[in-house]
């Protein structure tokens, strides 16, 4: 074989759908073909985010979704179109011969950009979802100038959806959890880390630091996040009570796991449920203690909330229903006392009573009853100044109310909505939220927003988690819930975004949304 003759997968046409994809494999190697009217194209076989097989993807019009997060690529060139991916796929040549496509292996060039952006300096405060969203797309679209990062963390940026998950299923090095080591670096950031940010200014475009310097900026991001809740328990202070918002706390939650046997989850909630799955799986006998008999069930129904904790019992989550009346201990914690008279012992408390966003530093600007900071639906709060993530107050597209909604994707697709806003393209924010939970060996997929809902038009078995659950609020489906129903679910994700959505008499009536797209 010819060392120098680039390497090249085959597969037969015959093999690949038209208005569809296959993998093509040789060795080690493979590519996905995708085939339509415009001919075949070849990309990289998995999605640049966690390595899914995007052959296991769904195509809605003109885009390719990943199966498991919901990235979404276009099928003309692969350019990214929705997080939580932050690249394009890469693009491969490909050929026709005879019967056959040929891909080779030698990856095409990906197209130069340079943006005549209006500013100059981008001044970012936060380092979480939104700012990194901001900073890639900035830099992928071409912008040269210079961008400034400030963050109270000192890690690189990191995958915060990692750290309730794997992480703590059994010792994980941190460094696992990075999105680039040297992000900094890679995307020509000055890193202002480890320091906190006193006050923002969004009338100045200027944020004070807690050594007294002031940065000022063109175009201001705020995207300050949210703050783990901690309620007024007697105990909270004691050693062994923790929370889980940052990589640190997953560190030392995972390290004090260690030596934990018991442990008492505060809270059902998505963190609360996945922290104790995945602690379930590394031995420790663990329990959670929530308000509510049923978890989930104001948020997705009552059929899928007692099959999720029947799930979890199932896997040796033992469920508590009460409240706090204190942690006990002496120096160190030893059992929750529950105020009827209960006494759950505990090595390990985790409290996941709900994330807080922190808007104190922002100066002029009153929060809303949500605590968020009410935006346009363009994101902004003042000329060049957005407002991103957990914090925006911000009106929802597909449902039509304010909302502030604390989801890893959304906060990205702000962050990139004030990129190419802050490049100078016009309009307001419309993407679909989105959010994906393991709830242990099972994915929890949710689309849009629907607080409120009047009703439920539920397909499947929820008991047997396979099912699609669709939320009805003002004669309209404006969210859906789904496990193990990836197809029907993406096609209604692709729907939300395009403002497309059926009406509920015909999804009721059993029609196929994939064919709608």
């Amino acid at each position: 074989m010819d060392q120098d003759k680039p390497r090249e997968i085959r597969l037969a046409l015959d093999a690949i759908p038209l208005g569809g994809k296959a993998e093509g494999k040789a060795g080690d190697d493979a590519v996905l073909f995708v085939r339509d009217a415009d001919g075949v194209r070849a990309f990289q076989a998995k999605c640049p985010h966690l390595g899914a097989p995007l052959a296991k993807g769904e195509i809605c019009g003109g885009r390719l979704y990943c199966p498991w997060h919901k990235a979404a690529f276009a099928l003309s060139d692969g350019s990214l179109e929705e997080p939580p991916a932050l690249e394009a796929l890469t693009r491969y040549p490909v050929r026709i011969e005879g019967g056959e496509a040929v891909a080779t292996l030698t990856p095409e060039p990906a197209p130069a950009k340079h943006a005549a952006a209006p500013v100059e300096h981008v001044l970012i405060v936060g380092t979480g979802a939104a700012a990194v969203a901001c900073v890639t797309t900035l830099r992928r679209e071409g912008f040269s100038g210079r961008i400034t990062m400030i963050g109270r963390e000192g890690h690189p940026p990191y995958d915060r959806t990692k750290l309730s998950k794997q992480f703590l299923a059994k010792p994980t090095p941190p460094e696992k959890t990075l999105l680039e080591p040297d992000f900094a670096a890679a995307h020509r950031v000055d890193r202002i880390e480890a320091e906190e940010a006193t006050r923002v200014d969004p009338a100045a475009r200027s944020v004070t630091l807690a050594d007294g310097r002031t940065l000022t900026g063109d175009a201001l991001l705020i995207a300050t996040g949210s703050r783990a809740v901690v309620p007024d328990f007697e105990g909270k202070d004691l050693d062994g009570v923790m929370t889980l918002r940052s990589l640190d706390d997953a560190v030392r939650l995972s390290e004090a796991a260690e030596e934990a046997k018991r442990v008492v989850v505060i809270g059902a909630g998505f963190i609360g449920l996945e922290a104790a799955a995945f602690l379930t799986k590394r031995g420790l006998s663990v329990t959670v203690l929530s308000r509510e008999e049923v978890p989930f069930a104001k948020r997705f129904g009552e059929a899928v909330g007692k099959a999720l904790k029947h799930y979890h019992a199932g896997n040796g989550v033992t469920f508590v229903t009460g409240n706090v009346a204190r942690i006990a201990g002496n120096g160190r914690v030893s059992a929750v006392e529950t105020k009827d008279g209960g006494s759950l012992p505990a090595d390990l408390v985790l409290i996941g009573a709900g994330a807080a966003p922190e808007t104190g530093i922002v100066s002029g600007v009153e929060p809303d009853e949500n605590g968020g900071l009410p935006v346009g639906a363009d994101l902004t709060l003042a000329d060049r100044v957005w407002v991103a993530g957990d914090i925006a107050a911000f009106p929802e597209h597909g449902s039509g109310v304010t909302a502030r909604i604390e989801h890893w994707r959304l906060a990205q697709q702000h962050g990139t909505h004030a990129a190419r806003a802050i490049l100078g393209a016009q309009g307001d924010f419309s993407g679909a939220p989105f959010f994906w939970s393991n709830q242990g060996d099972k994915r929890l997929d949710y689309g849009g927003y629907a607080p409120d809902f009047e009703r439920i038009i539920l397909q499947g078995d929820p008991a047997a988690l396979d099912f699609i659950a669709y939320y009805v609020r003002e004669g309209r489906a404006v969210a859906a819930c789904s496990i193990g129903r990836n197809k029907p679910f993406t096609a209604f994700l692709h729907l939300l975004g395009e403002g497309r959505v059926p009406d509920p008499a015909t999804i009721e009536g059993g029609a196929d949304l994939a064919a709608l797209v």
